[in-house]
């Protein structure tokens, strides 16, 4: 699990960073506590990294927190959202992004430990995971961060937001293990995750990241029924960020 802090205070920034570690150790987590002083940096690493929970200041330098948090969010990101500040201005605003905590600074210990476990309970209802084996060793991606899967040769290539994992392994066998509505084999070599998709375009769909995914002939009509209906059924309880 990978925690991200996002705070221009240096002080403030290594003290919730030592608290994180502390109380992710308390509850034996694998957890790394990552830190980062603007919208920018966060953003940057988000790229790289996929983060289960993140603190975030909302007056920061340059784009604010709630920029930041939203951007995060239109890039697929779920990760539980903890808002840090001085004011309760945008304690509002910040359901707008799906936040599961606003802290109010000075941050207290009960305060953040109480936050801390709501973002875990949050992350964990949120990440599933796909397990594959890649050169013999493990790895878990997490659903929300698969866009979709395209059948090379004997492998898979399981695109993500901030990679691309190359499996020995069918597409019917991962599909097996997608056991969640947002995954559709929507063509005998691909599987795309409806989280991600952001249209359709005649017999294709369009998926984050600019990439038209094929439908199976014939089958357009159905597969665009399917994508709208998950789509209302998403919209209607959380907000849309296409």
């Amino acid at each position: 699990m990978k925690i991200a802090i996002c705070e221009d205070n240096a002080a403030e920034r290594e003290a919730l960073a030592a608290q994180l570690t502390t109380l992710a150790q308390r509850r034996r987590l694998d957890a790394e506590v990552l830190a980062y002083d603007s919208g920018e940096s966060l953003l940057a690493a988000g790229k790289k990294h996929l983060f289960s929970i993140v603190f975030i200041d909302i007056y920061l330098p340059g784009m604010n927190g709630m920029e930041a948090a939203l951007k995060l969010r239109k890039s697929g990101s779920r990760a539980a959202l903890v808002f840090t500040t001085v004011t309760r201005d945008f304690l509002a605003q910040s359901y707008s992004v799906w936040a599961v905590h606003y802290l109010v600074k000075p941050l207290g210990e009960n305060e953040i430990d109480e936050a801390f476990s709501r973002a875990l309970t949050v992350a964990a209802d949120e990440e599933k995971t796909l397990e594959i084996t890649v050169a013999y060793h493990h790895e878990y991606i997490p659903y929300s961060h698969i866009r979709y899967i395209e059948a090379q040769g004997r492998q898979c290539r399981i695109h993500t937001g901030t990679g691309i994992h190359a499996p020995y392994t069918s597409i019917t066998e991962l599909m097996e293990q997608l056991v969640d509505e947002r995954f559709v084999c929507c063509h005998r070599s691909y599987i795309v995750n409806l989280e991600h998709v952001i249209g359709m375009q005649k017999d294709k769909l369009a998926v984050r990241g600019d990439v038209l995914v094929p439908v199976r002939r014939g089958e357009a009509a159905a597969m665009r029924e399917r994508f709208e209906s998950y789509r209302f059924g998403k919209t209607s309880g959380r907000a849309s960020y296409e």
